[in-house]
C-alpha cells in the first residue's frame, strides 16, 4: 500500500470514528438513561390530583395539581430538569405550596409522559404551553413557572410566546444547546468539532438547527420580571452560560441574572427559599 492510500486510509477511520463518536452522543442526548423517582405528593401528605393532557402533537403529558387551602391562590407551574422527572423536584419545591397551587408535570419522553425523545429544550416549549392550556381549562389564567436546568430554559424559551406567564425562576439554565452539545465531549481538541456533527445529526434526524436553541437570545426579549440563577462551582453549567445571560440583562431591565458562590447543579443555598418565595409574592400575587 502507497503512503497515500495509508494516509487516506487513517484519515476515513479517524472522521468515521469521529462520526460514530458524535452520533453515539447525539442518541444518547436524545434518549439518555431516565432518571425516575418514586416521591410523590402523598410521600409528604399533601393531597393532589394526577391529571393528563395533551400537547399540540398529541403526545399525552402526566402532571400533578397541587391545590391550595386557598383556591383563589396563584399557580406555579412547576418544570424539572433532564433526564429526570416531576417527583425528582418535589421535595425542594414544595415550600411553593404554603403560599401557592402547584402544577408538576414530565416533560415528553421522560418521567410518565409520552414521547419517543427528548429535544433538550426546543419541542419541551410545547409541552410546557400544553401545560397552561390544561389550566386555562381549569379557570387559571395566569402563572409564574419555577424551572431547573431543562425546565429552566423551556421556560425562557416559552415566556415570548404566551402571555399567561408573569414571573420566572430559572435555576441553573443553559444559554445555548449549541454549548451544550459541544461540553458534552471531553476532548478539548475535538469538542468543537463533534459539536457541529451533533448538529449535523439533529438537523438531519430532527429538522431543526441546535444553533437556534438559544436561550439566552430569548431571554434578551422576556417581558416578565425573571430571576436566573447560576452557580460558580456548578460542574454541568459552566460560568460561561451565566455570563451571556448577564450580557442579556444589559438590554433587559425584566432579567435579574445571579451568580452564587457555592452550589452544586441546581442545589439550594443559604436564603433560597426566602429569596424565592419573596419574588413570587412580589410579581405574581
Amino acid at each position: 500500500m502507497s503512503k497515500l492510500k495509508l494516509s487516506l486510509s487513517i484519515i476515513t477511520l479517524l472522521f468515521g470514528i469521529l462520526m460514530l463518536d458524535s452520533f453515539i452522543g447525539f442518541y444518547l442526548g436524545i434518549r439518555p438513561f431516565k432518571v425516575n423517582s418514586t416521591l410523590t405528593p402523598k410521600d409528604f401528605n399533601v393531597p393532589y390530583e394526577r391529571v393528563t393532557f395533551l400537547t399540540q402533537d398529541h403526545l399525552k403529558l402526566s402532571g400533578w395539581f397541587i391545590p391550595n387551602k386557598n383556591p383563589k391562590a396563584p399557580t406555579i407551574i412547576v418544570c424539572h430538569g433532564y433526564p429526570a422527572d416531576k417527583g425528582n423536584i418535589l421535595p425542594s419545591t414544595l415550600f411553593l405550596h404554603q403560599d401557592y397551587q402547584l402544577f408538576y408535570f414530565d416533560f415528553r419522553y421522560l418521567g410518565e409522559s409520552e414521547g419517543s425523545y427528548s429535544t433538550i429544550g426546543k419541542n419541551e416549549v410545547d409541552d410546557l404551553l400544553a401545560a397552561i392550556t390544561f389550566l386555562k381549562s381549569r379557570g387559571i389564567q395566569q402563572v409564574g413557572v419555577w424551572g431547573y436546568s431543562l425546565g429552566g430554559v423551556v421556560a425562557l424559551l416559552t415566556a415570548p410566546k404566551t402571555p399567561a406567564i408573569k414571573a420566572i425562576v430559572a435555576q441553573a439554565p443553559y444559554a445555548r444547546l449549541d454549548w451544550v452539545a459541544e461540553d458534552n465531549y471531553h476532548p478539548p481538541y475535538l469538542n468543537k468539532v463533534l459539536g457541529e456533527l451533533t448538529r449535523f445529526w439533529a438537523w438531519l434526524f430532527l429538522g431543526y438547527d441546535i444553533n437556534k436553541v438559544n436561550p439566552a437570545l430569548t431571554a434578551s426579549h422576556i417581558a416578565v420580571p425573571t430571576l436566573i440563577i447560576h452557580s460558580k462551582t456548578d460542574h454541568l453549567i459552566s460560568l460561561k452560560h451565566a455570563t451571556l445571560f448577564q450580557a442579556a440583562a444589559n438590554h433587559n431591565p425584566m432579567l435579574n441574572p445571579m451568580v452564587v458562590d457555592y452550589a452544586m447543579h441546581g442545589e439550594h443555598f443559604q436564603g433560597y427559599e426566602t429569596m424565592i418565595t419573596h419574588f413570587f409574592n412580589t410579581y405574581l400575587k
